[in-house]
C-alpha cells in the first residue's frame, strides 16, 4: 500500500503521527504540502504526486485554502478508485451531507484501528483483483461455470486462481456434485489440497448417489485421498443414499488398506445400510477373514 498524506504546516503533527500508524504497518507513505500543490517548481503536475498511489489521506486545517486541493485531488481519487480518507483533527471538513459517504472520516483516535483492519481488506482485494486478471489473460472468464470446468481438467493453476479471486470452494455443479467430490472421482489430489485449504466441505454428499467425498474416495480404492479427506475431518460414518458407508464400500470392494484406514480412524463396522448389512456382516457373507479380523479387533 502507498499513502499519499496531504496536509499543510498548520497540522504537521499529526501528519506526522498517522505517518508513523502507517510505516509500521510496513506502508508507503509520501507527505505532500496542500500550500505547494500549485507550485511548478513543488510539481509539474499535481495529479502525479498520486502516481501509484493506492490511498489518499487528507488532513485538513481550519484554512479554508485547503478545500480547493481537496476538491481536485479528492475527485479525480475517486474517478481512480483511490480510496480517500480524511482524518478530521479539529473543525470538521465542511462537505455537503450528500456526498461525505464518498469519503471516509476518521478522528485520531479511531485511524489506527481502521488503517490496521483497511490494510487486511485491501490486500484480500488486491489478491482477488491480481487472480481475476490472471484468469482473463489465460482466457478464461471469471464464472462458476469455468471454476467447475478447470477443477474437472485437473487445471491445478487455475483452480488457484478462481479461489484467489473468491470463489467458493464448495460450489456444486449443475447436477448437485461438489467440486470436491469431482476432484477425488477424478483423482486430483493437489486440487483436492487447494479445495479443502479454502474452506471446502469435506462431508458435503453429492445429490446422485449421497455419496460424500470419502465415499467417492473408498470406491475408487484410493487410499491417498482418503488419507488427504480424513485428514481434514472427514466423518467416516456419513451414510448415502442407500445407506452405505465408506466402510461398507470398502468392505463391499475387499479393500483391506482402505478398511483399515478407516478402522483407525474410528468407522464403526457396525453401521447398517438400507438392506440391514453392515461392514462386518457383509464381510461374513462373502468370508474375507481378514476384515473379521480387523472389524472384531478390540478397539484401542
Amino acid at each position: 500500500m502507498k499513502i499519499a498524506l496531504f496536509h499543510n504546516d498548520k497540522n504537521r503533527d499529526p501528519a506526522l503521527a498517522a505517518g508513523k500508524i502507517i510505516t509500521s504497518q510496513s506502508c508507503i507513505v509520501e507527505y505532500h504540502d496542500t500550500e505547494k500543490i500549485w507550485d511548478r517548481e513543488y510539481c509539474l503536475n499535481p495529479l502525479k504526486l498520486l502516481e501509484k498511489a493506492t490511498h489518499a489521506l487528507f488532513i485538513p486545517s481550519q484554512d479554508e485554502r485547503d478545500m480547493q486541493p481537496f476538491y481536485f485531488l479528492a475527485g479525480f481519487c475517486l474517478g481512480k478508485g483511490i480510496q480517500v480518507i480524511v482524518l478530521e483533527t479539529g473543525k470538521n471538513l465542511s462537505l455537503p451531507e450528500n456526498i461525505r459517504h464518498l469519503c471516509i472520516f476518521l478522528t485520531p483516535e479511531s485511524f489506527e484501528d481502521f488503517f490496521v483492519s483497511e490494510k487486511v481488506r485491501y490486500y484480500k482485494e488486491d489478491k482477488r483483483n491480481r487472480a481475476r486478471i490472471a484468469l482473463l489473460e489465460q482466457g478464461i472468464s471469471c464464472f462458476e461455470e469455468n471454476f467447475i470446468f478447470v477443477v474437472n481438467s485437473g487445471d491445478v493453476e487455475a483452480v488457484a486462481l478462481f479461489i484467489d479471486a473468491g470463489f467458493d470452494a464448495s460450489l456444486v455443479d449443475g447436477k448437485g456434485t461438489p467440486l470436491l467430490s469431482l476432484a477425488v472421482r477424478a483423482r486430483y489430489p493437489d486440487i483436492v489440497r487447494r479445495l479443502l485449504d479454502a474452506g471446502a466441505d469435506v462431508n458435503r454428499r453429492s445429490d446422485d448417489r449421497g455419496y460424500s467425498p470419502l465415499m467417492d474416495a473408498a470406491q475408487k480404492g484410493d487410499v491417498e485421498m482418503a488419507e488427504i479427506l480424513l485428514g481434514k475431518g472427514a466423518d467416516p460414518d456419513l451414510r448415502s443414499k442407500d445407506g452405505q458407508t465408506a466402510l461398507i464400500i470398502s468392505a463391499g470392494r475387499n479393500d483391506e488398506k482402505m478398511a483399515a484406514l478407516l478402522v483407525a480412524h474410528h468407522a464403526d463396522p457396525s453401521i447398517v445400510d438400507n438392506l440391514g448389512m453392515s461392514a462386518r456382516t457383509y464381510a461374513q457373507l462373502f468370508k474375507k477373514e481378514n476384515l473379521l479380523a480387523l472389524f472384531n479387533a478390540p478397539s484401542a
